[in-house]
């Protein structure tokens, strides 16, 4: 599997099925390069998304037919073995967006979130699945984000620092087979994203 982000996938290189991808980011920040993952592999992907990124989704006409999984519609937050029995119902080789880690922690203590976690990978090796998941850094302390990585095939790191009244947004390789990386200036505009020079 590919981003189809050139220069993201040239740090990550192949990312083989049964591999989980973290991306520790800022809030929302990174939704599009998901997207853009999702759109690349778009004949085989599937998305546990909010009723929000659905609704965000639907518009682009290259996830038009993709099948979604609605937090909140299709399952309720208590109901987490819902969302790993649906996991567990999807054929290997498809790659599955996982959009939903922010609000299952305003409903469950981080231990619950990555307890769930940690099952969602063992599920996404055992059936061949690539899982690309997004969480706010922010929410869990340290050693909870430790944990998270821990489980992790690859580890995707988005970060933001102010320079002379200008926000720079930076993504590196944090963890993956083939190596780490420092970090890369990351522009986002009009939904595009390019992975320009390196910083510092």
């Amino acid at each position: 599997m590919k981003f189809g982000i050139p220069k993201l996938d040239e740090l990550l290189g192949e990312i083989p099925e049964g591999s989980v991808v973290l991306i520790e980011t800022l809030g929302n920040l990174g939704e599009e390069i998901v997207v853009e993952a999702l759109k690349e592999n778009s004949d085989k992907s599937i998305a546990f998304v909010t009723k929000r990124l659905k609704e965000e989704f639907e518009k682009i006409p290259e996830l038009k037919n993709m099948k979604y999984i609605v937090f909140g519609e299709d399952f309720a937050p208590q109901e987490l073995f819902k969302i790993t029995y649906k996991l567990r119902q999807i054929l290997s080789g498809y790659l599955v967006g996982l959009f939903f880690l922010q609000p299952l922690l305003v409903f469950h203590p981080q231990e619950t979130v990555y307890k769930f976690f940690s099952e969602v990978s063992s599920i996404t090796h055992d059936n061949k699945l690539v899982l690309i998941a997004i969480l706010d850094k922010r929410l869990v302390d340290e050693r909870t984000l430790a944990m998270f990585e821990n489980v992790s095939t690859h580890v995707i790191e988005i970060a933001e620092e102010l320079e002379k009244f200008r926000v720079i947004r930076g993504i590196r390789v944090k963890k993956s087979p083939k190596g780490s990386s420092g970090f890369y200036e990351l522009i986002i505009k009009d939904g595009k994203i390019t992975i320009g020079e390196p910083l510092g």
